[in-house]
């Protein structure tokens, strides 16, 4: 059961996105003795092993994430085969997730392929198989801007003050708030300037779109421009801090790759949906 635990304690942490994530799934080798399987199946014994499990699953996720509704569902072949890290499919399904520093109003993942496979060595978890997972997220303004307002996203605006300051651009970036009306997207991003002690804000409305597997700002338009920016700096500043594809990079860990393969605002929220692929070991 360990390993189960840490698996899923690994998947729900974040990271970084890389495009065309392409995945196979393999035939299952390695499994408990058929007819005991199906005995397991008859007699109960795999349902209650699976629900004593998905409640330990939630206990230890909650332990690193919060939400106000976790679901777990597990589906194996056989408790013998659950123990040796062997499961048919792993599903979650929460609301008002937060992990990561990463706050959404929903979140849903389900292992992509029948057979999983996985061990313990140590305090570490080998992949014997490539483990592919969907994930779906939906986020509203509120939910974007409190993860603007957390530390990790905060230490990406820090980071592009300090690059600006290396290049003698003399911005600073003082805030970033995201707006969603009508279902249109608006960024307000706020500078502070040398000599000028009242912070200087801008207003973009964007479309979004997939591009190289990441959320991208498109048919951007200046909504309100108070000071001169010149298009390619604010370009720039959009993509480096780009919240959208910050709070689906929730994956960190075994060189996981993500890509977002659809997004789109709908009824005043960004939903996105995707794909995780955690390579074997």
């Amino acid at each position: 059961m360990k390993k189960i635990i840490l698996l899923l304690g690994i998947l729900i942490v974040g990271a970084p996105s890389f495009a065309l994530c392409e995945y196979d799934c393999v035939a299952p080798y390695n499994l408990n003795n058929k007819f005991r399987a199906v005995m397991s199946n008859i007699t109960g014994a795999n349902a209650i092993v699976e629900n004593r499990l998905e409640s330990i699953l939630k206990k230890e996720v909650l332990k690193i994430a919060s939400a106000d509704h976790l679901k777990i569902n597990i589906d194996s072949y056989s408790p013998k085969d659950l123990k040796n890290g062997i499961f048919k499919g792993l599903k979650v399904k929460g609301k008002n997730v937060v992990i990561n520093d990463i706050y959404l109003n929903d979140l849903e993942m389900e292992t992509l392929c029948d057979f999983n496979y996985i061990r313990q060595s140590g305090k570490e978890i080998v992949f014997v198989e490539a483990m592919p997972m969907s994930f779906e997220v939906a986020m509203d303004s509120g939910s974007i801007n409190k993860t603007v307002e957390d530390g990790k996203y905060k230490k990406v605006t820090s980071d592009l003050n300090r690059m600006m300051s290396s290049y003698g651009m003399g911005l600073q970036v003082s805030s970033t708030r995201i707006s969603i009306k009508n279902d249109k997207l608006y960024y307000v991003i706020g500078f502070g300037l040398p000599f000028i002690a009242k912070e200087q804000k801008i207003v973009v409305q964007a479309d979004l779109r997939v591009k190289d597997g990441k959320i991208d700002f498109n048919n951007t338009q200046l909504v309100s421009n108070k000071f001169n920016l010149k298009l390619n700096k604010l370009d720039f500043i959009l993509n480096y801090l780009n919240p959208l594809d910050f709070s689906v990079n929730l994956f960190d860990n075994k060189d996981a790759k993500v890509t977002v393969k659809d997004v789109e605002i709908r009824d005043d929220m960004v939903y996105a949906k995707g794909i995780i692929v955690v390579p074997k070991d």
